[in-house]
């Protein structure tokens, strides 16, 4: 072992510690770094499962000839991913607990990868499972040379200390990673960060000025009565899935899903006009009915229930903030802008459309509209002048 070159990787590595680097910037100035002490680096992998309902598993790519993947670049949950891992180094890695290592330039597993990087020139691939705390997920770190000879016993063997002392540091990225996105998942970007930014205690929060969606599925007790627990679920992730698609690309932020029904709230930054988000608003329920009209095309073509709702929006100040017990949270949003978009919701069936809109929040779009009348709604101590589209 030659301690002149495991040096300086140690001196870099206590230097990164409580950096801002990710995961994949701390991934390619490792790789620089090894090049410079002499290991003749080809490829590398960064090779990590993380835990996401979208998306299976991620990795980095770093190469001297400058193809580089800076980004985790996360693989889908199917069945083609499922199966390139059964096929991988990585799987066996996995199995065996210990580094795997593939001379190239002579007989080696009948693996796709090693195949293909000996095509390529390579000559040796090591890939080291990673010393992480949480063992029930997959992590490796895989070098790969082309030099002639591949490489020396000393450079494995140095491999794996560094990819054993650089684990941890990886394994806080990941997991802070991980943290992130499930934030997001559960409770939305914007309340996700605010959650990372210290606003954790009950009662946190505050006062803003934002658009409220309100949907809910049409005749839902009566599907839940009639159909399979499989195709409900399908239905409602369907429908979840065509209203928060369209919201959240024109910055909506689904609160809950309730049941069959879904909130969602529109921030007006300071500085911003109603009309500016408004807008943008009677855009996303457009595009969610022309989506709903095409995935009912769809499903009748298959047998199926279709999917019917309605929609209801308002404006005005909202309080926003963690309300719950004190061991369970979650992020909400009340006020009487909430409550009007609810019962506006329950008049779209009466009125025979899918989406209806408070006079107020009409006014604000700059688009043509007409009004549907003044209505009393429940909870609500005036009547309310309701509109519709053209």
């Amino acid at each position: 072992m030659r301690q002149e070159r495991l040096k300086p990787f140690v001196k870099w590595l206590a230097e990164r510690q409580g950096s801002a680097a990710d995961i994949g910037e701390l991934h390619q100035a490792l790789c620089r770094l090894l090049n410079n002490l002499g290991y003749g680096l080809w490829k590398s992998g960064l090779l990590l499962e993380t835990l996401d309902p979208e998306f299976s598993g991620g990795r980095t790519i770093w190469s001297r000839d400058g193809i580089e993947e800076l980004a985790l670049t996360l693989n889908p949950h199917t069945l083609d991913m499922s199966a390139q891992y059964a096929r991988s180094p990585l799987k066996i890695v996995d199995e065996t607990g210990h580094t795997l290592r593939a001379r190239l330039d002579g007989s080696v597993l009948s693996l796709p990868l090693f195949e293909e990087l000996r095509a390529e020139g390579g000559t040796d691939y090591m890939i080291v499972p990673l010393a992480f705390i949480d063992r029930r997920r997959s992590a490796g770190l895989s070098f790969t040379t082309d030099t002639p000879g591949g490489f020396t016993e000393e450079d494995v063997n140095e491999l794996e200390i560094i990819a054993t002392l650089i684990s941890a540091t990886l394994e806080v990225r990941l997991l802070r990673h991980i943290a992130i996105n499930l934030l997001e998942t559960y409770v939305g970007p914007q309340a996700g960060a605010s959650i990372l930014d210290g606003s954790i205690k009950r009662g946190d929060g505050g006062r803003m000025r934002a658009v409220i969606w309100y949907s809910d599925l049409r005749n839902f007790t009566r599907l839940t009565e009639t159909m399979e627990t499989g195709e409900l679920l399908d239905l409602l992730n369907e429908y979840f899935d065509l209203v928060g698609s369209a919201a959240t690309k024109r910055g909506g932020e689904v609160v809950q899903h309730i049941g069959d029904a879904i909130m969602i709230y529109f921030t007006i930054p300071d500085g911003s006009t109603d009309g500016q988000v408004t807008a943008g608003v009677l855009d996303a329920v457009a595009e969610t009915l022309v989506g709903l009209d095409a995935a009912n095309e769809g499903r009748r073509a298959r047998g199926v229930a279709e999917i019917k709702c309605g929609v209801g929006l308002d404006i005005g100040q909202v309080t926003h903030g963690n309300v719950g017990s004190l061991r369970r949270l979650s992020f909400n949003v009340v006020g009487p802008a909430v409550n009007r978009a609810a019962r506006i919701e329950t008049l779209t069936k009466a009125l025979g459309t899918p989406m209806l809109m408070s006079a107020d929040f009409a006014r604000t779009t700059g688009r043509p509209w007409l009004s549907a009348g003044w209505h009393a709604l429940k909870g609500v101590p005036d009547p309310v002048e309701i509109a519709r589209l053209p």
